[in-house]
């Protein structure tokens, strides 16, 4: 092995989709061998040291095979509506968006999220983005 096969690099592990499953660092010369971790579709690249961080994953996402960072899917993360279970909270959301509520998953089938309620008090929801997007939180108080 050369010292340049032996030298330490950064890399990422990223699916068909360009979300990156894994990053750290190894030998170069076992980068190759890292591309088969999660199975068919999914690559390995090097990242150069200047775009890698240790939450490279909340960050960044794979373009074309470039790495590239995440968008915001929403600007408003904090609301507030009467808890008369009419008024609403309503917003797009990327397709393949999912909605974490109460220890509960459920994908948005519409991309819009929905909410209305009677029970006053915060309401807490997170959200898993695609790839393109970071994942986030919103809060609904409903006094």
């Amino acid at each position: 092995m050369t010292a340049l096969e032996d030298r330490t690099i950064h890399y990422i592990i990223h699916g068909p989709d360009g979300k990156i499953r894994q990053s750290g660092d190894c030998a170069l010369s076992l980068l190759p061998d890292y591309a088969g971790i999660y199975g068919e579709g999914f690559k390995a690249i090097e990242v150069r040291a200047d775009q890698y961080r240790r939450d490279i994953d909340a960050h960044c996402y794979v373009l074309d095979g470039i790495i590239t960072t995440k968008g915001t899917a929403v600007d408003v993360t904090d609301f507030t509506i009467k808890a008369d279970g009419t008024e609403e909270v309503r917003f797009a959301v990327p397709a393949g968006t999912s909605v974490i509520h109460e220890g509960r998953i459920v994908a948005v089938a519409d991309n819009v999220f929905e909410f209305v309620t009677d029970v006053p008090g915060d309401h807490k929801f997170s959200f898993q983005s695609p790839a393109a997007y970071r994942d986030f939180e919103v809060t609904i108080h409903a006094v």
